[in-house]
């Protein structure tokens, strides 16, 4: 992230900083309410954009601290997008696919070699059956031998089970986009690809967090707590009875076994 700050508006920092001790808070007071390392609060209030981590962090975290403070914190989250961040942002998550592209203006590999090397493969496997196909032709037809054991019909164990069908096999994951909604003050961890979206912060209701690129997505949410999340087409509501844990992928949204309380 650039360190450079726009000459319009108040700082984002001086700002925070001031809200801090304007309601007589200390920042180890601020972490324990937030559940923002204190760390990372203090490189808000310094702007040391260096030391925070992805830019989606840091727009959730000045949600959540502006919002403790009495500020407006989807103010400082826009502020700091304006300020800091490119145009066209990549997320982590997708940057693996998007290494993957080839340049629109790169010319297409020759498929002349790729033609070659089949044409060359079905020469020579008609070749080989011709050979085989060629001895004498007073030779006995091939039979079944009486050592070969009999094929199983649908009543043996390798039918289909009598119950009805083979197990259904889930389709191939693929990329999707992720949004989740909070319907509450609450505690959330997503995380994809084994990294912290969302590293355990308290969101406040309605603070939509977006995502894309990532194959399979896991949220983390702490008891009682409600979110709703679109993934792949599809929108659930979440309610966590107790500590509870759901993953999303393009087969779906369910729920999984608690993976916290880390994140991940």
């Amino acid at each position: 992230m650039s360190p450079e700050r726009g000459s319009n508006g108040p700082e984002i920092g001086q700002a925070l900083k001031d809200a801090r001790r304007r309601i007589g808070m200390d920042v180890a007071e601020a972490e324990e309410q937030t559940k923002i390392r204190a760390k990372y609060l203090r490189a808000l209030e310094a702007e040391d954009w260096e030391v925070l981590p992805a830019p989606a962090y840091v727009r959730g975290f000045l949600r959540t601290y502006g919002a403790l403070l009495g500020l407006d914190g989807e103010m400082l989250a826009d502020e700091f997008r304006r300020r800091h961040e490119a145009p066209a942002t990549t997320s982590p998550a997708t940057e693996p696919f998007l290494r993957g592209r080839r340049n629109s203006g790169a010319r297409a590999p020759s498929r002349a070699p790729l033609i070659a090397g089949v044409a060359l493969a079905i020469v020579a496997l008609l070749v080989a059956l011709s050979l085989l196909g060629g001895g004498d032709d007073d030779g006995e037809p091939t039979t079944l031998q009486p050592d070969d054991p009999p094929a199983k019909t649908n009543g043996g164990k390798r039918g289909k089970d009598r119950g009805g069908g083979a197990p259904k096999e889930e389709k191939p994951r693929k990329p999707i986009d992720f949004a989740l909604e909070p319907l509450g003050s609450v505690g959330v961890c997503v995380v994809a690809s084994g990294e912290p979206l969302i590293d355990g912060q308290v969101l406040a209701e309605g603070a939509v967090e977006q995502f894309e690129g990532a194959k399979r997505y896991r949220v983390d949410l702490e008891d009682q707590g409600v979110v709703r999340v679109e993934a792949a087409g599809e929108s659930k509501k979440l309610q966590a009875a107790g500590a509870s844990s759901w993953e999303a992928d393009s087969n779906g949204i369910r729920s999984i076994e608690y993976a916290g309380p880390d994140c991940p």
